[in-house]
Order: C-alpha cells, then sequence, then structure tokens
C-alpha cells in the first residue's frame, strides 16, 4: 500500500474502457490509494447518436461507485442548441471543456485559430451558473484568455505542460500560467511526451523537469496532476500507472521536492481547489 494519496483531474478511462472494465479499473484506483479521480468523457470522435446515448449512463457509473468519481466532459461540440445544454447540466458534470484541439460551434481549439463565439460564451456563463468548472485545457489563446475573462477567479486547466520549457500548442505560456495562479486556480500537468520530453527516453525525470520548472517560478500551491491516461499513446517508461507513482515519487525527492511539496502536488492542490470553487470542505 502507497504511503501518500494521489488526486488525478484527468484520465480518459470512462472513454475507452467498458461499463465493467470501468468498476474494474475504479477498484483497482482505490487500492493505489487515488482518492478523486477526474473521469473524462471524450465526445471529439464519437457521433452524437451514441453520445446521447452513453453519456448519462456513464455520469451514473460513476455516481454509483463513489463520490470521489468526478465526471468531465470533453469537448461540448455536440451541445448546438439550449435543449441539449439543459440535457447536459442535468448531469450535473464536475467539469466540461468547450473544445478539444479543432474549432467548433463554441470556441478555438488549441490547433485552430477560431475564438469564443457568442453560443461559446452564453454556455459558459450558464455552466458557471450551474456550479459546473469550465476546464480551459484545448482551448487556442485567443479562446483562453476569452473565457478567463469571464471566469476571473480560480481559473482551472486539468491537463497541460509548459510552452517556455517546451514549445507545443497545447502547453500554457508563462503569461497564461500567471492569470491562472494570480487567479488562485489549478493546473494539471499531463503525461504527453511530446509536450514534455526534450531528448532521450521519456521518464519519469521528464515529469520532474517540468514540475521544477512551474515550481521555480510560481511555488507550488496551484499545480497537480492531470495525468491524461488513456488519452496518450506513449506512457513514461517507469510509470505506466498509479502503481508506479512510487518511482514519481522518488523521483521528485531526488530531484529536490520536498515530502509536504510532493503531498500538495500529488493530491492536496487539487483538494484545496475543490474545496474553494465547490465552497464544500473535502477531506482524505
Amino acid at each position: 500500500m502507497n504511503s501518500f494519496f494521489i488526486c488525478d483531474c484527468h484520465n480518459d478511462f470512462l472513454t475507452e474502457l467498458d461499463f465493467e472494465s470501468i468498476k474494474q479499473y475504479l477498484n483497482l484506483c482505490n487500492n493505489e490509494n487515488v482518492k478523486v479521480l477526474c473521469s473524462s468523457f471524450w465526445t471529439s470522435k464519437m457521433n452524437k447518436a451514441y453520445i446521447k446515448k452513453q453519456i448519462g449512463e456513464r455520469a451514473e457509473l460513476l455516481k454509483e461507485n463513489s463520490n470521489s468519481w468526478l465526471f468531465h466532459v470533453e469537448d461540448m461540440w455536440w451541445v448546438e442548441n439550449k435543449r441539449e445544454l439543459a440535457d447536459l447540466l442535468k448531469l450535473k458534470p464536475f467539469s466540461c471543456s468547450l473544445t478539444w484541439n479543432d474549432w467548433n460551434l463554441l470556441a478555438g481549439g488549441a490547433f485552430s485559430e477560431g475564438e469564443l463565439t457568442n453560443w461559446g460564451r452564453f454556455c459558459t456563463e450558464k455552466l458557471l451558473q450551474n456550479g459546473t468548472i469550465i476546464d480551459t485545457a484545448h482551448l487556442n489563446r485567443k479562446s483562453f484568455y476569452q473565457v478567463a475573462d469571464i471566469i476571473k477567479k480560480n481559473i482551472y486547466c486539468s491537463h497541460t505542460a509548459f510552452y517556455g520549457y517546451k514549445r507545443h500548442k497545447r502547453n500554457l505560456t508563462d503569461k497564461q500560467i500567471e492569470l491562472i495562479v494570480n487567479s488562485n486556480g489549478f493546473i494539471g500537468l499531463y503525461f504527453y511526451h511530446k509536450a514534455l520530453k526534450l531528448n532521450g527516453d521519456f521518464s519519469c525525470q521528464d515529469i520532474v523537469q517540468n514540475l521544477k520548472y512551474f515550481t521555480s517560478r510560481w511555488g507550488s500551491d496551484n499545480i497537480g496532476i492531470g495525468s491524461d491516461f488513456y488519452g496518450i499513446d506513449v506512457y513514461p517508461k517507469d510509470l505506466k500507472g498509479y502503481q508506479n507513482f512510487d518511482k514519481l515519487y522518488c523521483a521528485m525527492k531526488e530531484g529536490g521536492f520536498s515530502s509536504s511539496e510532493i503531498d500538495k502536488i500529488f493530491y492536496q492542490n487539487f483538494i484545496n481547489f475543490m474545496s474553494r470553487v465547490k465552497g464544500e470542505k473535502y477531506e482524505t
């Protein structure tokens, strides 16, 4: 049994696994001391009929298993009118992202040139009124700033890395990071090799170097884990799942992080963020 807790604010298992496998995976997460898991229903490559059939059932499956398994909807391209938005709000998702990497009717994704539309602005405001967190991951720069201007406090980006360390369109610039930190928001570092690795084999050392880039500039209070497990196709050679987080823990210790800093990054910062935005006290 690990001697530390884990909170992961982005994992795509809910999209990739069937119902029985999801239940088994959640049991495994419990055994690895995963205390909070934000489970992504990634809609970008699905058709609308499949989304409408599956989304409610998968949201309910999470609720049946634990209050700690949070439901996230990634890419709202299929929400094209107020009725469809109302249907989504009834599910009470923990968080939603407006786009994936492409442009849609709401906003511009990271690999597109579009900006926040009037419909996207309307949806953003309604989600916030409903108590749903807006996940700014996958927005391009222009859409990010437009959405951030609406959110203002506790800006959230569930899974990304840092453009100042590795130039990649999905990564946040220093200016974006400062805006999130100054809003008392939260950023989850993901394990996407093309956004993290400078050269050589992909390992926990690359994660440590990215974390050091962040903490040396902005401290250790607004950063955590957004692994993107089941959404990445190349895993660090020594980190294939939560069962290997002891290796990441050791690599961070060797990299100069204290035990209290690792605890904050592994779980406490996300717990604190949830408490701020939801107005509830969460405890491990």
